[in-house]
């Protein structure tokens, strides 16, 4: 052990060393999936030792955990961040924080995704450890905009359901965007225009006329 510190020591910052190995490893899994991926090639894309890599990390399963937990606690803080905003604001500032940050973190969205698509081993853990008390504290906040009429009636967990929607979608349409469309999907400019359409249709559908007949969803 004392070794290995010392190589790793020699080799940076240690902290620095985790990092590049869970880069590495979230490239690996989204290229290949859980069970093509190798802890041979983690380790040489993180360039370190495979020995190296064991002494951060046990086991492939516990890297692909990290993988997983590194990107969920990125999307919990975008909601965290505006949780003080008023209603509309806040979920609309969600909308366009959640857009950028998958942009610019696509293969650590594309692990997250194949985790959720396949039911995959840590999906139910990571969703009772951060997603299911993001959700409660979102449907609490919904209902108190819904109660102050800032939002129309419904069920708030289509509310929370369509913001993921709406900003995350997008991104599993992409392989058909790049053969559909003109633009670059993932060019900065077309990006910032995807979060303000995003947003702008979320907010209209939650704070826009009523249904006709009245309706209001309750």
């Amino acid at each position: 052990m004392e070794a290995l510190q010392h190589i790793a020591r020699g080799q940076g910052d240690g902290e620095a060393v985790r990092l590049r190995v869970l880069d590495a490893a979230e490239a690996v899994f989204a290229e290949r999936g859980y069970r093509a991926a190798t802890t041979r090639e983690i380790a040489e894309r993180a360039g370190i030792g495979k020995r190296m890599l064991f002494y951060y990390f046990p086991n492939k399963d516990a890297v692909y955990r990290a993988v997983l937990e590194r990107v969920i606690t990125g999307l919990v803080a975008i909601h965290e961040q505006f949780r003080g905003d008023p209603a509309t604001v806040g979920v609309g500032e969600a909308v366009e924080g959640l857009t950028h940050f998958t942009a610019a973190n696509l293969t650590a969205f594309k692990v997250w995704m194949r985790e959720i698509i396949d039911g995959g081993p840590h999906l139910e853990s990571l969703v009772r450890e951060h997603i299911a008390p993001l959700f409660e504290r979102g449907a609490e906040e919904v209902t108190r905009s819904m109660a102050l009429g800032a939002f129309r009636r419904s069920d708030p967990m289509h509310v929370l359901v369509d913001v993921g929607g709406v900003s995350l979608f997008y991104f599993l349409l992409l392989p058909l965007l790049e053969l559909i469309w003109e633009r670059d999907p993932l060019d900065p400019a077309t990006i910032a225009e995807r979060a303000v359409a995003a947003r702008e249709l979320l907010l209209h559908g939650l704070a826009g006329p009523a249904r006709p007949g009245g309706g209001n969803g309750t």
